[in-house]
């Protein structure tokens, strides 16, 4: 890559915010989805699924509020709920579903 077009001169310049800041694998984010999931007894909470019984189940931490929208509420207890894979992607906010519909940036 060019020097050129490093750091502030790149297109998707976001401002110098690190990585693990902005990441979902940083350790705040990691420790608020085990408690998301601790909560809910990792069980869905659209549709009661769980893992067992031979059955594996794929479950996400979701936020209620969106993560783009409510900055401070990203790492509330109270604004996560434990879905199956299924009732995640049925949920208005899903992937960059409103990132897309509304315009906005990821990471915002």
């Amino acid at each position: 890559m060019s020097y050129a077009r490093r750091a502030e001169k790149h297109w998707n310049w976001q401002g110098g915010k690190s990585r693990d800041k902005r990441s979902l694998g940083n350790p705040v984010y990691v420790e608020w989805r085990t408690k998301v999931f601790e909560r809910d007894n990792y069980t869905c909470v659209g549709c009661g699924v769980r893992s067992g019984s031979g059955k594996r189940v794929t479950l996400n931490a979701d936020h209620i509020k969106p993560w783009a929208h409510y900055p401070e509420l990203r790492f509330d207890l109270n604004n996560g709920r434990t879905l199956c894979i299924d009732c995640h992607k049925a949920t208005d906010t899903y992937g960059f579903k409103l990132v897309h519909k509304k315009g906005l940036q990821h990471g915002n």
